[in-house]
């Protein structure tokens, strides 16, 4: 034993060696990550989620089933802890973007006799008995021991663990077969709209545009250093953050056959592309020494860009290329390249298109109605839009802003996290109350003065071959245009405050008033899904929910004969097809969603070249109409998305305390237009909003005339509107 330990009495020996062994449990967790490990292990168990907020599908649960809610979320958030001292020990920002991503659990394959079961049980209300029974036989023989399914189940699983750590097993499918191989045009099929907050300023469109141009400055800074925490449900389960690697710096590609989606490395020289009446300009938003520009730099640049464009003569402005964009892919895809071979100069202005941070479009007009700022930023003019970037920033004449988003890079809350970000650094850098140009920048930004950046107007060589096609393309926009049908409803009786005092999810409250809407307005039941996200698994996106299920049908058809079933009964059955609803959507959360397992199956059977014969069933072939999402929580009236089916409605809708948004997308087909021109047709996106109204407040009266009841003591009359 060493002298100096020999000569230490016995409290100091003690104290070093607890000195000691706390160092070494420390260095020693530093590098085996103890907490990854049971975050890990933790957030692979999902019960949690059936006993959000303490109820299980909207059923009041027990009280002990909540303590052992809080328990595991508790040990969740004490990991978290964790996980952030341990990054912390080792000199790593402790709650960064990707602190927790390698703790996500992967997307699991639910298993096949379930998922075929919840098929059958989604398709059993749209079809006749005799021909749900015969699809029932072959579904079940697809799933049978020693069956094709089986075989390609064993095979889908086998995929999951070989991706586990990677990826999932169906996001490259999902996101080539899905998206990119998808040859429709973007605008109305593909890309998706937000609008502005209700109390955006009225404002220069310089003022503003320069505002919004920083805010996105600051978040791609924030991503590329990760100062962004994860996003959490409930504010413990973490999100899989991987799609913020691709909010800038990205660009679909058009390809024949399917497209390609680029993510670009950034560069100190970074650049956005501002497109105005159809001209496009690049314009650095980055100094030479790698300082972005300030709020009055960047204003002062697009002031710059503006009078540029004003001052052109006919005969010097640059054709409106952007509009090819809008075309169908593989049509574009070739038109790309055939510009490529016209001169060099156009394909340098097509990378610094496509390298873009993003594009900023300054519309030189202004909505007075929600519904046509959401028509100018869903569909607007094609000629001074680039479809195919990441987003889309609009900002017009009087200052008010919308995004345009493409799909296939990430889902919306991406997006929206992006432009509520824009927004707050609005709010926290100016006072709105001086909208003025001359106020628009602090007077710390004054005293150095605004440097202008070099910006360039991007120059474009036709042959005659492509000014056609631009002539041809402009001309579908327009008929694209005139059959895309849009409305948005500000519904503001009630919102979710109202609905959770009946004890119902808002969600499904909704969800069932939009069928009983379709229902009424066309007479018969249509399949329709709703959108619910994946991302607490690793790598995860999107799941569909069927929302038609034997309880929504029976409550709908009690709604529209009206005189065949008391207010009570009317009651239960929309509580019991809201409990349905709310199921569905817990399990397609929880990765035992119906659709995207069935389109697994299907693409392994493609690539072991199995035939899956029993997948083309009638009851897989059976036509969407009704296409639905809850949009993310924010401020504004959200946005929406349009159909891909014709004759069919895209309907998205944010509840929120006091009100409820509506944005309601028809596009008409054929048949619609014949309709149209013999008697009037019912279909439409204002008739169908209408409907939803309709519905929502007799729905609302059946909970008003339950709530009188029960309190009898109360006045005769209860106001609903602020139950």
């Amino acid at each position: 034993m060493p002298m100096a330990w020999r000569g230490l009495s016995r409290g100091s020996r003690l104290g070093l060696a607890c000195t000691s062994l706390v160092a070494s449990v420390i260095l020693v967790t530093s590098y085996l990550s103890p907490g990854r490990l049971l975050m890990r292990f933790l957030l692979r168990h999902r019960a949690w989620l059936y006993k959000e907020h303490g109820k299980i599908g909207g059923l009041k649960t027990s009280s002990s089933i909540q303590l052992r809610q809080r328990l595991y979320l508790g040990c969740v958030w004490i990991l978290w802890k964790w996980i952030a001292f341990e990054r912390w020990l080792r000199g790593r920002r402790p709650r960064s973007l990707y602190a927790v991503q390698d703790t996500l659990p992967p997307l699991p394959v639910p298993k096949l006799r379930d998922t075929c079961h919840r098929f059958l049980d989604s398709v059993r209300p749209l079809m006749s008995s005799a021909d749900w029974e015969s699809s029932a036989q072959v579904v079940l023989q697809f799933a049978s021991a020693g069956g094709v399914g089986e075989k390609m189940q064993r095979a889908l699983v086998k995929r999951a663990r070989a991706l586990e750590g990677i990826s999932s097993w169906l996001e490259e499918w999902w996101e080539k077969e899905h998206f990119l191989r998808c040859r429709l045009p973007l605008p109305v099929y593909g890309n998706w709209y937000g609008l502005d907050r209700p109390d955006s300023p009225s404002c220069s469109q310089s003022w503003r545009a320069s505002w919004l141009v920083s805010g996105a400055i600051r978040f791609m800074r924030h991503l590329n250093r990760e100062k962004l925490e994860p996003l959490q449900i409930m504010g413990y389960v973490p999100l899989c953050m991987w799609q913020y690697r691709r909010v800038f710096f990205t660009c679909r590609v058009p390809r024949e056959g399917c497209d390609e989606l680029f993510t670009f490395l950034p560069t100190r020289s970074a650049h956005i592309v501002i497109l105005i009446k159809g001209q496009m300009y690049k314009m650095n938003v980055f100094h030479d020494d790698g300082i972005a520009l300030t709020v009055q730099e960047l204003q002062e640049n697009i002031k710059a860009i503006i009078e540029d464009c004003k001052q052109l003569q006919p005969h010097e402005q640059e054709p409106p290329v952007g509009i090819l964009t809008s075309e169908e892919r593989d049509t574009w895809a070739r038109l790309r390249l055939k510009l490529f071979e016209v001169d060099p100069e156009n394909e340098r202005s097509m990378t610094i298109i496509e390298t873009a941070m993003f594009v900023l479009v300054l519309e030189g007009a202004y909505a007075t109605s929600l519904s046509e700022q959401a028509r100018m930023t869903f569909i607007g003019d094609g000629r001074n839009r680039w479809f195919d970037k990441s987003f889309q920033l609009i900002v017009y004449e009087d200052g008010s802003a919308g995004v345009n988003v493409e799909r296939s890079w990430a889902d919306a809350p991406v997006a929206s996290h992006l432009f509520g970000f824009m927004h707050d650094h609005e709010n926290a850098a100016f006072n709105f109350s001086v909208p003025h140009d001359d106020c628009a920048t602090n007077s710390a930004e004054r005293q150095g003065g605004a440097k202008k950046v070099k910006t360039i107007r991007l120059k474009w060589k036709l042959s005659s071959d492509i000014a056609e096609a631009i002539d041809k393309a402009s001309i579908k926009y327009e008929e694209l245009v005139s059959k895309t049908d849009l409305h948005v409803l500000n519904m503001r009786y009630f919102g979710k405050g109202f609905i959770k005092k009946c004890e119902m999810s808002p969600d499904a409250f909704v969800q069932m008033a939009l069928q009983l809407a379709y229902y009424r307005l066309h007479g018969c039941i249509t399949l329709s899904t709703e959108t619910a996200h994946t991302r607490q698994f690793f790598h995860g996106r999107t799941e569909v929910v069927r929302t038609v299920s034997s309880d929504s049908v029976a409550f709908v058809k009690s709604m529209a004969h009206l005189d065949r079933s008391a207010a009570e009964t009317k009651l239960h059955l929309l509580r019991r097809a809201c409990v349905t609803q709310v199921e569905r959507v817990k399990d397609a959360m929880n990765g035992n969603g119906v659709d995207k397992h069935l389109f697994g199956l299907k693409m392994m059977a493609k690539e072991l070249g199995v035939s899956c014969a029993e997948l083309e069933d009638e009851a897989f072939t059976l036509p969407v109409k009704l296409w639905t999402s809850q949009a993310p929580a924010q401020r504004g009236p959200s946005g929406g998305f349009g159909p891909v089916a014709e004759d069919g409605y895209a309907v998205s809708y944010l509840v929120n305390e006091d009100n409820i948004y509506f944005h309601v997308c028809y596009r008409r087909g054929e048949s619609s237009a014949v309709e149209e021109l013999e008697e009037e047709s019912p279909a439409s996106s204002q008739a169908f909003a209408a409907a939803i109204e309709k519905a929502l407040l007799e729905m609302s009266v059946l909970c008003t005339k339950k709530a009188q009841t029960a309190q009898t003591n109360s006045v005769s009359t209860l106001d609903w509107t602020n139950c």
